[in-house]
């Protein structure tokens, strides 16, 4: 999902999503990269958290990502999928 459709699909205030739901509470870009995993492309996995290593694109897409190198998600019993 590019950060246009992420806002066309959820509620979001201050870059945060507010739709209930499973991204409830989270940034913006934890469904594209939730998505990316999906699809079979997060950098690591230990069972438990994945990790996906930012990219230009990745920053591009989400400026706010701007001066971090990775972002970890998890997802809870609940089906909820969180920033580590």
């Amino acid at each position: 999902m590019t950060r246009k459709e992420i806002l066309a699909a959820y509620e979001t205030e201050n870059g945060i999503i507010r739709s209930p739901g499973q991204f409830e509470g989270e940034a913006i870009y934890v469904p594209y990269f939730w998505e990316a995993y999906l699809n079979g492309m997060a950098d690591r996995y230990d069972g438990e958290i994945l990790g996906f290593d930012l990219t230009p694109d990745d920053k591009a897409e989400f400026p706010e990502l701007k001066g971090r190198r990775t972002v970890r998600l998890y997802q809870r019993d609940d089906g909820f999928v969180c920033e580590a």
